[in-house]
């Protein structure tokens, strides 16, 4: 899926919550590194089989999308028409019905799904999973990786400021990251966050190293 473009009120390009973060952020990468090592070792390209997970995300969040918009989709199809392969297939659906589990358990009044929102304070752009009323206005990210990495909390972090900033009257007053296995026995996970102030700090500095690395 092509990465989203993002353009503030002048027009000019910014940079997304995801690749601020991914071009910036070093903590975790020894255990990066070890793991495409491992990978290595036993006869595997690990461009392939990260790629593969980023796919099974890609399948899963738009699996979500259509749920929530109550938009009816044939499976497998949407999976092979996204271009996944059978393995993709199985994980995307197993951590779909992660999320139909974590829906009928948590009730929610849905405020937006897939926005798309532009800081001009800070200049970037990020695109939310969900904004909804549970209980509390509240941010929901979903992941389908294997664990939960502060690179995560610092997401999610960056995406509250976008709606503060956006909608100042309505501001985000908690944030969750919704964690779906790909694994059928496992679920989901549902992590809450009151305060991501010092996040959203990392996330500033972070964002001035994107600009900063250019004029080196």
């Amino acid at each position: 899926m092509p990465a989203n473009i993002y353009k503030n009120k002048a027009g000019e390009a910014v940079p997304g919550v995801t690749t601020v973060i991914g071009r910036n952020l070093g903590w975790g990468k020894d255990a990066l590194m070890h793991w495409a090592n491992k990978m290595g070792l036993e006869g595997k390209n690990h461009r392939d089989v990260s790629g593969a997970a980023a796919d099974t995300g890609t399948i899963t969040h738009k699996m979500v999308e259509l749920e929530i918009q109550g938009i009816k989709f044939e499976w497998p199809k949407l999976g092979q028409d996204m271009g996944a392969n059978a393995k993709q297939i199985k994980q995307a659906e197993n951590a779909f019905e992660g999320f139909v589990d974590w829906k009928q358990a948590f009730k929610f009044e849905l405020l937006q799904s897939e926005h798309l929102l532009i800081s001009e304070r800070y200049q970037y752009g990020g695109q939310l999973d969900i904004a909804a009323i549970q209980g509390k206005r509240a941010i929901i990210d979903i992941k389908t990786s294997n664990n939960i990495y502060p690179a995560h909390v610092i997401q999610i972090a960056a995406y509250k400021n976008l709606w503060d900033e956006n909608f100042p009257g309505q501001p985000i007053e908690t944030c969750y990251i919704l964690r779906l296995s790909k694994d059928k026995d496992e679920g989901f996970s549902y992590h809450n966050y009151r305060d991501v102030s010092n996040a959203f700090r990392a996330f500033v500095i972070l964002r001035e190293l994107h600009d900063l690395e250019k004029k080196l």
